[in-house]
């Protein structure tokens, strides 16, 4: 529930400087220890002292391996360096920069690679500064993939909530969620075996860690919040610094299309769900990721997920919920007033653990997502459902939305309409499934609860009969990582038949 995907910055924001600060950077030359203020001025040096034709190189890499090419190249000739190479002997050619350990930066940290934008061969649009040459190259994402609108102090918020131990400690300790994808991961390594991997919001690391554990060749994590240095020093501190290569950005920003290459990955594994599965509308980062980086073949981890919904009847876990039972009676006075502000209430969408014997009817499946395929835009939906009441039901008070995920070793469509997570692996299922249920082992995702109101928790129904209904998705308007949740329902009623329509919303 992390892209976690830097603080409130975009990447662009993070490498702009304050123009009210002097500029410190330094640029150490490609050959020797001496150090420069400008990139200009280290390529005159290499070329007169060391007779080396930087800018003749990077124009016919640049031109024939484009930015990626003179990434490779910079990292190259800072290697061939430490070899003892003389650079007046070097010759360039794009073979010599097929080895994707080029990726990544001989130079820890190297400023260079930041600032390449105006060295780099010109284009149909030059770039002035990094923030144009970012969106130039924004402009070159194949028109399929949408992009992400990053300005705005939503997205601000929201990467700032996953820079702290507290929120990571709390998925990590979920241990449904961690060792569904540790087992998944880890039981299938003949998977993820010299293969290269993309960890969307890799948080902390540990997903990262156990694909390196199961022998991934190159894992790229990125995460657009602070939390990625701390990740940076996990992945040192267990030794696996030479196999994961933390990012701190967007998966979508130019640094990070730079550094993972025009090479695909085998497998993107991320941990994107959120309440009610949407909220915080990370699945949009992880599709777009999906777009540009994985091959056609490659693996989704996990690989699908199944929203489902469940009437609730029972008042006295109700009136718990909203608040009703304390407000009513403060020693002696009444403070109803306060119930509309209680986690479950008539304009929320609550995240609650619900209940087993609060749940009065058969759960069932409204949508499938099968993340190797699903677009963007499918991601609001409206879906039919029906559901069978229990035969002491009179009423109802609420529904309850969760969802299962599933981990298939393997890139095939698959229907789950039927299928229940919370006895997949008794039923012999291929690969990992975990729920998120009321009937199961609790996790942190709980379960996302529609308070009705009051008239229509009046209705009297009819036991046993079937409620028929859809459930609509939609992003908020101008907050894509909120959400509004409306279900509209049918049923028999003790006096005819009866409807009603909630909609409430997770902001």
């Amino acid at each position: 529930m992390s892209d976690s995907e830097v603080d409130g910055t975009s990447s662009a924001g993070s490498i702009m400087e304050d123009a009210s600060e002097p500029d410190t950077t330094s640029f150490k030359c490609l050959f020797c220890e001496t150090e420069y203020s400008a990139v200009a001025t280290m390529f005159a040096h290499c070329a007169g002292d060391h007779k080396f034709p930087i800018r003749e190189t990077v124009k016919d890499i640049g031109s024939r391996l484009q930015e990626i090419g003179v990434i490779k190249l910079i990292n190259f000739l800072r290697k061939q360096a430490q070899d003892g190479v003389d650079p007046a002997s070097l010759t360039v050619t794009a073979d010599a920069l097929a080895d994707d350990r080029y990726m990544a930066p001989t130079l820890p940290d190297d400023p260079l690679l930041w600032e390449l934008g105006e060295v780099m061969p010109e284009s149909e649009e030059k770039a002035r500064d990094y923030e144009e040459y970012e969106a130039a190259l924004m402009k070159n994402i194949p028109d399929e993939i949408e992009k992400i609108d990053s300005n705005n102090d939503r997205d601000d918020r929201y990467f700032e909530s996953y820079k702290g131990n507290a929120i990571h400690r709390e998925m990590i300790e979920d241990r449904v969620r961690t060792e569904s994808y540790r087992d998944f991961i880890l039981n299938h390594s003949e998977l993820f075996n010299g293969k290269i991997v993309l960890d969307v919001g890799c948080g902390t690391g540990i997903l990262s860690l156990f694909c390196a554990q199961a022998g991934a060749k190159k894992v790229f994590a990125v995460d657009n919040s602070d939390i990625a240095q701390r990740a940076r020093e996990n992945v040192k501190n267990n030794g696996y610094e030479h196999t994961i290569q933390v990012i701190q950005g967007r998966v979508e920003d130019f640094q990070t299309q730079r550094t993972i290459g025009n090479a695909k990955v085998d497998i993107i594994v991320s941990e994107w769900m959120g309440y009610g599965l949407l909220f915080e509308g990370m699945l949009d980062s992880v599709l777009r990721a999906r777009d540009l980086y994985l091959k056609p073949d490659g693996l989704m981890v996990p690989s699908h997920c199944t929203l489902k919904i469940a009437p609730i009847s029972d008042r006295e876990w109700i009136s718990e919920s909203t608040g009703e039972t304390f407000w009513k009676d403060v020693y002696g006075f009444d403070f109803s007033a306060m119930i509309p502000g209680s986690n479950l209430n008539l304009r929320e969408i609550g995240v609650f653990d619900v209940p087993p014997k609060a749940i009065c009817g058969e759960a069932a499946t409204f949508y499938e997502i099968d993340i190797a395929r699903v677009k963007v835009e499918e991601l609001d939906f409206t879906a039919s459902f029906e559901v069978t009441l229990a035969k002491y039901v009179k009423a109802l008070d609420a529904f309850a939305i969760w969802f299962d995920t599933f981990f298939l070793p393997h890139n095939q469509p698959r229907d789950l309409k039927n299928a229940d997570a919370a006895y997949w692996k008794d039923e012999g299922g291929e690969g990992v499934a975990f729920s998120t249920g009321p009937s199961v082992t609790p996790t942190h995702w709980h379960q996302a609860v529609l308070l009705l109101a009051d008239e229509d928790r009046k209705t009297h129904l009819k036991a046993g009969s079937t409620l028929k209904g859809t459930v609509t998705y939609k992003k908020r308007r101008r907050d894509a990582r909120g959400v509004d949740v409306t279900i509209r329902w049918e049923g028999e009623g003790v006096d005819g038949p009866v409807s009603g329509i909630v909609s409430r919303t997770m902001e």
